[in-house]
Order: structure tokens, then C-alpha cells, then sequence
């Protein structure tokens, strides 16, 4: 199979502005199935603005977003999700006070549910679903570790687990892409650890396409197979995570000139 064969996502001269104010310009950057593509950059280099508009959180102002074959630029997140794209958020974003395996089981009603009047009317069919639904809830949260924990509410969980639902929740929509947006954000070295270790397991289990916009950097370069760096709303620098630590440019865009 050639690399063009494999592009799951591809970007091409993406921009957003926000009023006079020029937040990306020209960004290009593509994802081949089945890798773990890290996306980073300083404070206020247009990370956010980039994952909000692949997922449809935002309108881009201008370019391409490829997503199998098909230009998703200006897309809902609804229609995104519904053609295989999944996401995570910076800041967790669960029904707390549910158990767990409920959680799960609201991403699994797009693909597998009955149905608004099924479900009032409360049809054989409605139930079929339900029970296959619980039962891919389950399956889901094997695959991360959680089965055990399934029934337990999410408020009683620490931490790392609870963003280990939200990673579940993701997976139960069935994606073909998955955007992990700093899923390490508030956490100290040891949280940061197993999540980092939760991703690597995930990706290794499952072989799904993974975009990570992340700020720990070496959390990134310990665990992706390629790194974009983006600085001032463009790629600055992308490519094995060994040039990228080693890139004077990428090196200036974090730390600043050397002053002589």
C-alpha cells in the first residue's frame, strides 16, 4: 500500500482569524493510518486553534481538512463524529454522579442506538439495543483496564482513571481518529505517567490513528512516532522526536534567542 493510500488525515494551507487577528496561516500537516502523531508547541502557539477547527469546534477562515477523502472543513462535531473522529478534552468533561459503564454508554447510542421513538414506546428492539450496548461498554472498558470498575460512579474515581472513561467514552463512538487534547493538563509526574502509558496501551491494543496535542514535551517524545511543532499559527518543525529535540529552531521557539 503507498503513504498516499494510507493518509487517513491531511491538512492543507489551513487558517483562522479571528477578527484582524491571524491565529493559524498555512498549516499543513497529515496523519497515516495506525500512527501516534504528537502536536506541540509554546503558550499562544495556535494548538488549541488547530484542534478546535479539525474537530469543527471552529470554522477555518481558509484551507483543506482531508479526513478519508473527503474535505470535513466546516463540518459540525456531530458530522465528524458520525465519519469516524473522536475527542477528548483538555478539561474532563463527564457526567459525574453516573456510574462509569454509563458514561461509556452514551458515546456507543450514536452507532447503536434504537432510536428516539423505540426507546419512549419502549419496543423489543429498544431493549435489544440497550443490552448490546452494555455489553459493548464492557468491552471497551476491558480493553482499558476498567471492566472492574464499571458500575462504580465516576466522582469516586481518582484522577488518571477518570480520564481513562473519557478516553472509553471516545473509543465507544467507534473512530477511526482519535485527538487527545492535553490529556495530561493539571496532572503531576506520576498521573502523567500512567496516562502516557494508558495511550501507548491503547494505541498498541486497538492500532487506532492518534493525534496528540500536548504540552509536556517529553511525554511526547517518549511516546509518538512523529512530532509537528507549531509556532506563531504555522509548522515550525515535524519529524522523528530524536531531530525535534535536536532542532535549533524548535530549541529558540521554547526558550527563546540566546542572547550573545
Amino acid at each position: 500500500m503507498s503513504s498516499a493510500d494510507r493518509t487517513l488525515l491531511k491538512v492543507e494551507d489551513l487558517s483562522k482569524n479571528f477578527g484582524g487577528v491571524r491565529a493559524l496561516s498555512g498549516l499543513d500537516l497529515s496523519l497515516d493510518e495506525g500512527e501516534l502523531v504528537g502536536l506541540i508547541g509554546p503558550n499562544g502557539s495556535g494548538k488549541t486553534t488547530a484542534f478546535n477547527l479539525l474537530t469543527g469546534v471552529l470554522k477555518p477562515s481558509g484551507g483543506k481538512i482531508i479526513f478519508r477523502g473527503h474535505d470535513v472543513a466546516g463540518n459540525s462535531p456531530e458530522t465528524n463524529a458520525r465519519l469516524g473522529m473522536a475527542r477528548t478534552f483538555q478539561n474532563i468533561r463527564l457526567f459525574r454522579e453516573l456510574p462509569v459503564i454509563d458514561n461509556v454508554a452514551v458515546g456507543l447510542h450514536m452507532r447503536h442506538g434504537s432510536g428516539f421513538l423505540p426507546t419512549v414506546l419502549k419496543l423489543p428492539s429498544a431493549h435489544r439495543s440497550e443490552r448490546l450496548i452494555r455489553k459493548k461498554a464492557l468491552e471497551v472498558l476491558h480493553t482499558l483496564n476498567m471492566r472492574d470498575r464499571a458500575h462504580e460512579l465516576v466522582s469516586n474515581l481518582p484522577y488518571g482513571d477518570q480520564r481513562k472513561v473519557e478516553f472509553a467514552r471516545a473509543l465507544a463512538t467507534e473512530p477511526s481518529l482519535l485527538l487527545l487534547d492535553e490529556p495530561t493538563a493539571g496532572m503531576n509526574p506520576h498521573e502523567t505517567a500512567e496516562v502516557a502509558e494508558t495511550i501507548r496501551h491503547l494505541h498498541r491494543e486497538t492500532g487506532l490513528t492518534i493525534l496528540l496535542v500536548e504540552h509536556d514535551m517529553k511525554m511526547v517524545m517518549g511516546l509518538c512516532e512523529r512530532v509537528n511543532v507549531i509556532h506563531q499559527g504555522q509548522i515550525l518543525a515535524h519529524g522523528y522526536p530524536e531531530a525535534i529535540q535536536q532542532n535549533p529552531r524548535v530549541i529558540e521557539a521554547y526558550l527563546g534567542r540566546r542572547k550573545v
